[in-house]
């Protein structure tokens, strides 16, 4: 009964379950799963002797000096009291106005001589009133805290609660999905459903919500920890063998803490026989790439092939330069493949690639490709993950079931990660190497523009660099915010006449390839951009960020964009330049001031923006969950995320666990 459509309900035809759908409401079972918004206390009736202002409540009376006056020729207004014992609670509605006779809430008014009125007390000319209240001309049928649910245009709440008595008919067809061990902690399943729609007191409510969540957590968890433990085995690699160790010992600084931490777990999962699946995690110049390039020597020894896939060309090939350059002295031999690798060049690659000619291949999403075979792929890595889906990396290591390591500079809230990446182990190096100074950020009134350039020239002329970054690529009629192209015109021939400068942006073809090299190279003093730079310029020289409308970008935006300098011993400059018009701008630059810790900032933009915009994903609301809060309910992922493992590591195919199979199934898109 639980699958049939909504039609089944009582007085609900073809045209209310279309509007029903805009509220996802589907089937009955979608209606006894969509949980109310807020809830109206109506476990009590209050006197009007206890109305205080500012509260919201049931109030209960004899109604007396009901009148109705017409304001205007579509208007009217009517008035009553409410009486206590000692003190009188006033009423008012406004109701359409009609040509002749009374209002027909009036009408109703007028029959009864009690009444129950739900709202909020609010300071009135005469004392306390409840405008546009919500009435009840007999004992309301409901003593309980009543739901209120979403609603779309043509449904209202009392419609909801009909459809949702109904549906609660059928909850005996429910069945209980978590583990016994489990479901013992909690409220059952029933009446888990039961208290959230219809809670008879808040601590019952509690328990509904805490039961309710954690199993949106477990079965989330449950779903991806399934799909790990189908991993299949994948080529044990050798212990680390010459090439690896020549490495290690050719490094001219010393590791961190987290490298050599993250090292170990990428040698323990390689080493094994199941497929390694691991993410690495740190803020914008920890020293991910160390372990990447450890991985893939590790592979090479071993004798395999390695595909490191990175989300544009520019990234590519850097990275390929710095894996050529380090990979080179040790007799490993490096390719390049992007989209625009000419077509006599690919064909050489792809031959190369399957004949075991090229031991790492760097490039763009053309590693996905069919065309793109390798005679022993034992190792995927990927680098800036969040910019690549879960297929995406997955197409890759699939190739041959190959070892896959993913890194992000991304820096993500333990409560996203275990979302985001739960297919994935976590490795997180959480400090800088030794010698990096805190990046020096400064707020900027426009005011001050040519006092920041003056400093850029400055250190321009002490051998360094600098980005500056703009929201817009030409200025926009709509929006009141400054654009690379006009401004690189009138930058370079007034306040940076004296520097090389440069312009890239996305709209650029090859060209912003050379430009972006260019300024790599040192053969440009300033580069005037957008957020095209976001991830993957790794310039030393680079000390200043300039950031022009700065209250434009998001956090991580920022955040990204200021660890674009900062990457060797010298101190560096970012500047925000803005004069934010809203309290979320001013929060935001606030935040990126008073810190560098990327960990702390994801944190903090989670909480000003939540999951739905800050994965990039679904850009409204949380993703996943419909009563899960990311933030609120963290201790109760964790929790879930914990149970999960054990689960899976005793019943990898969950098949001492029918209906939580059958649940997980059931709600896969």
């Amino acid at each position: 009964m639980l699958e049939q459509p909504i039609t089944v309900i009582p007085r609900v035809g073809t045209r209310k379950a279309q509007l029903a759908a805009k509220l996802e409401l589907h089937t009955l079972r979608d209606v006894l799963f969509s949980f109310p918004r807020a809830y109206k206390d109506f476990t009590a009736a209050l006197s009007p002797d206890q109305a205080e202002i500012g509260a919201e409540a049931l109030f209960h009376g004899q109604i007396a000096d009901l009148i109705e006056r017409e304001l205007s020729r579509n208007r009217r207004l009517i008035q009553a009291r409410l009486l206590g014992n000692r003190r009188v609670l006033n009423l008012s509605w406004f109701t359409a106005s009609y040509r002749r006779g009374f209002s027909y809430q009036y009408m109703q008014l007028s029959r009864v001589d009690e009444l129950w009125v739900y709202g909020t007390v609010k300071p009135g000319l005469y004392g306390p009133e409840i405008v546009g209240g919500e009435f009840y001309t007999s004992k309301p049928k409901y003593s309980c805290f009543v739901p209120v649910y979403p609603l779309a245009a043509g449904i209202t709440n009392r419609m909801r609660l009909d459809w949702i008595e109904f549906a609660l008919k059928h909850l005996d067809q429910i069945q209980e999905c978590l583990p016994e061990h489990l479901s013992s902690r909690f409220l059952g399943r029933r009446e888990a459903l039961r208290a959230i729609h219809f809670p008879r007191s808040e601590a019952e409510l509690a328990e509904a919500r805490k039961r309710l969540i954690f199993e949106e957590f477990f079965l989330f968890q449950a779903s991806l920890g399934a799909a790990v433990a189908k991993r299949r085995e994948s080529v044990k690699h050798q212990p680390d063998g010459t090439v690896t160790k020549r490495f290690l010992e050719r490094l001219p600084f010393r590791l961190t803490n987290g490298q050599v931490s993250a090292i170990d777990d990428v040698r323990r999962d390689m080493e094994s026989q199941q497929q390694m699946r691991r993410l690495i995690q740190g803020d914008v110049g920890s020293g991910k790439t160390v372990v990447a390039e450890y991985a893939c020597l590790k592979a090479v020894d071993s004798g395999g092939q390695v595909a490191v896939m990175v989300p544009t060309e520019i990234l590519a090939r850097q990275m390929y330069d710095r894996f050529t350059a380090d990979f080179a002295p040790l007799g490993v031999s490096t390719g390049f493949l992007v989209g625009r690798t000419s077509s006599k060049r690919r064909k050489e690659i792809l031959r190369k690639a399957a004949e075991r000619d090229i031991s790492v291949l760097i490039g763009t999403h053309a590693l996905i490709s069919d065309h793109v075979q390798f005679d022993n792929l034992t190792l995927a890595v990927i680098d800036e993950q969040h910019r690549f889906g879960v297929r995406q990396r997955l197409a890759l290591s699939d190739k041959s079931n190959a070892d896959l390591l993913v890194m992000s500079a991304t820096p993500i809230p333990r409560s996203l990660a275990l979302t985001l990446y739960g297919d994935l182990n976590i490795s997180i190096i959480p400090e800088l190497p030794a010698g990096r100074k805190p990046i020096d950020t400064r707020l900027i009134h426009p005011r001050q523009r040519d006092d920041v350039y003056r400093f850029v020239v400055q250190r321009v002329k002490q051998g360094e660099q600098a980005f500056v970054v703009f929201p817009l690529v030409e200025e926009s009629e709509k929006l009141d915010a400054r654009a690379a192209i006009q401004e690189m015109e009138s930058l370079s021939i007034q306040q940076l006449a004296e520097v090389r400068v440069g312009l890239v942006h996305g709209q650029m073809g090859k060209e912003k390839d050379q430009v972006m090299q260019d300024f790599y190279d040192g053969k440009l003093d300033v580069l005037i951009t957008t957020t095209v730079v976001e991830v993957g310029m790794n310039v030393l020289k680079a000390t200043v960020m300039v950031i022009e409308n700065a209250d434009r970008f998001g956090l991580a935006q920022l955040h990204q964009l200021r660890g674009r300098v900062g990457r060797a011993e010298k101190q560096a400059y970012c500047f925000l330049i803005a004069e934010p018009k809203t309290e979320l701008a001013r929060q935001r630059l606030d935040i990126i001031r008073h810190t560098n810790d990327g960990l702390k900032i994801a944190e903090e933009d989670l909480k000003l923006r939540g999951p739905g915009d800050l994965l990039g994903t679904r850009q409204s609301g949380d993703p996943w969950f419909k009563l899960a809060d990311l933030i609120r309910d963290q201790a109760l992922l964790e929790q879930a995320a914990r149970e999960v493992q054990k689960l899976i590591r005793d019943d990898p195919e969950l098949e001492r666990h029918p209906e939580l199979r059958a649940e997980i199934k059931r709600q896969q898109p």
